[in-house]
C-alpha cells in the first residue's frame, strides 16, 4: 500500500512539473530576450593592479620633486608615498569604473610647509575619489573636486 501511494505521487508531481508554464519554451510575455551592448574600448582596461604609479598633476598643477604615489595590490590594499608620509587604504576599483576607498591611515612625520600641503591635497583627493580611468600608460582618479592624474613609477 506504501509503495502504490508513493508511486501515485511521484506520477501526480511529474504531470504537474510537466504542466507548469515556467518549463515551457515560449517566454512568458513573447518577447525574445535582448542582449547586453559590449562595454566600449575605454570602459575594458582593468585597473592597473600591483603597478606603482607617481602622481603627475592635479587638475592643472604639476606636481614638482616629492611626487605621491599609488599602488594597489590584488588584495586591493592600497599603499604609498604621499609627498612626506607613507599611506595605505583600501580601494575597491569596480569594472564600471567607480570605486571605493576606504578610511586612510598615514604615518606621523612633519615636513616643511610645501610637502605637507602637497600630501593635504594628495589625501583628500584620494579620500573623494569615486571614478577611475585607465588609457593604458595614465592612471586618472576624478571626484567632486578635480582630478589627479598618475603615471607609471620609474
Amino acid at each position: 500500500m506504501r509503495v502504490l501511494r508513493s508511486l501515485a505521487l511521484a506520477a501526480l508531481s511529474a504531470v504537474t512539473l510537466t504542466s507548469c508554464s515556467m518549463f515551457g519554451s515560449v517566454p512568458p510575455n513573447n518577447v525574445p530576450p535582448t542582449l547586453p551592448k559590449p562595454m566600449d574600448s575605454k570602459a575594458s582596461r582593468p585597473f592597473p593592479m600591483n603597478r606603482t604609479f607617481a602622481a603627475i598633476s592635479y587638475k592643472d598643477q604639476q606636481f614638482k620633486d616629492d611626487r605621491p604615489t599609488i599602488l594597489v595590490s590584488d588584495s586591493y590594499r592600497g599603499t604609498g608615498f604621499s609627498a612626506c608620509n607613507n599611506w595605505s587604504a583600501t580601494i575597491i576599483p569596480r569594472a564600471d569604473q567607480r570605486m571605493a576607498i576606504g578610511p586612510v591611515a598615514i604615518s606621523k612625520r612633519k615636513c616643511a610647509d610645501r610637502l605637507m600641503h602637497n600630501e593635504q591635497v594628495f589625501l583628500f583627493v584620494m579620500r573623494t575619489s569615486t571614478d577611475w580611468s585607465y588609457d593604458g600608460y595614465t592612471l586618472t582618479l576624478r571626484g567632486p573636486y578635480g582630478e589627479m592624474k598618475f603615471q607609471p613609477a620609474a
